[in-house]
C-alpha cells in the first residue's frame, strides 16, 4: 500500500483523501486529548470548528449529558468546562459524557477529512494500534497532520514518521512518498531525545509559556493505551474492532 504525508491541515483536499485512509496528527494535543478522553470512558467527541458550533451542538443535547471543551491560542476557553490538555481529561469528568471539543488547528483537521474512506485518529498514544487499525483496510494510508495555523509542526512530523517506522514493521509492505521518507529518517535520527528535542519546538516552547509543560511528557507517551478512535458522520467513537485495550488513569 502507499503512504503519503499531509503536512498540515491547510494541504487537506478531497481529491488527497477520497477513498482512502486518513491518520489525523494533532499531538500537542488535540488527539491526544481526543485517546484520553475516549480512553477513560467518554462516550463520543464530536468536533467544532471553533465555539459558536460547539455551543450549537450542544443546544441540542440534554444539559448533563455533554461537556463542552477547547481552547483558542492554547488556552481554555472562557466559560468552557475544559481546555485541550489531556490530563484534564480523567474518568470523573468525562465517563459516559459527549465532549464537545474545539481546537485551534486539531479539529478543522479532522473535519476536513471527511470525504476518506476511514478517518482514524493517531498520537504517540496509540501509534501500533492505530498503524495496525489502517493495515487491516488494506487501503493506501494518508497520515494528516494539523500543523499550527498553516505551518508545519515538529512534534506532527516526528509523530508522523513514527508511524511510518510502525507501518515498515508490518508485515504488508509499504511504499513511502518522498515526504514520509523524510520523516520516517527525522523520527529515526531523533527518536532518543524526542522530549528534549520537542521542549524547543515552537509548540513545546509556547505549551511551556502557557504553563502546560507536563502536557508536553504526557503526549509523548508510546503506545499508553491500545484503541482507535474512528470518525464517522461527525462524530468520534470507538468501534468494538476500536476498543483493544487501555491504561485509565
Amino acid at each position: 500500500m502507499n503512504v503519503d504525508i499531509i503536512p498540515t491541515f491547510k494541504d487537506i483536499s478531497p481529491q488527497k483523501i477520497y477513498g482512502k485512509t486518513a491518520i489525523v496528527l494533532d499531538v500537542f494535543r488535540c488527539t491526544s486529548t481526543i485517546i484520553t478522553a475516549l480512553a477513560n470512558g467518554c462516550k463520543e467527541v464530536i468536533p467544532a470548528s471553533d465555539d459558536v458550533e460547539a455551543e450549537s451542538l450542544a443546544s441540542k443535547l440534554p444539559r448533563n449529558s455533554y461537556i463542552l471543551a477547547g481552547e483558542i491560542k492554547g488556552q481554555k476557553l472562557p466559560g468552557f468546562e475544559l481546555g485541550n490538555s489531556p490530563v484534564e481529561f480523567t474518568r470523573y469528568p468525562v465517563r459516559q459524557k459527549t465532549v464537545i471539543l474545539t481546537t485551534t488547528n486539531g479539529t478543522e483537521a479532522i473535519k476536513i477529512c471527511k470525504p476518506a474512506k476511514h478517518v482514524l485518529i493517531g498520537s504517540f498514544l496509540n501509534v501500533s494500534s492505530v498503524c495496525s487499525r489502517a493495515a487491516t483496510y488494506q487501503k493506501d494510508i494518508i497520515v494528516a497532520c494539523a500543523g499550527t495555523r498553516g505551518n508545519i509542526s515538529l512534534e506532527d512530523i516526528m509523530a508522523a514518521g513514527c508511524l511510518i517506522a510502525e507501518l515498515k514493521q508490518s508485515s504488508i509492505e509499504t511504499r513511502c512518498c518522498d515526504l514520509a521518507r523524510t520523516f520516517y529518517y527525522l523520527y529515526k535520527y531523533f527518536k532518543d531525545n524526542l522530549e528534549q528535542i520537542l521542549l524547543t519546538s515552537r509548540s513545546g516552547l509556547n505549551l511551556q509559556r502557557l504553563g502546560y509543560e507536563h502536557d508536553i511528557t504526557f503526549c509523548l507517551q508510546q503506545d499508553l493505551y491500545r484503541i482507535v478512535p474512528v470518525y464517522k458522520n461527525g462524530v468520534i467513537r470507538l468501534s468494538e474492532s476500536g476498543l483493544l485495550s487501555s491504561r485509565s488513569f
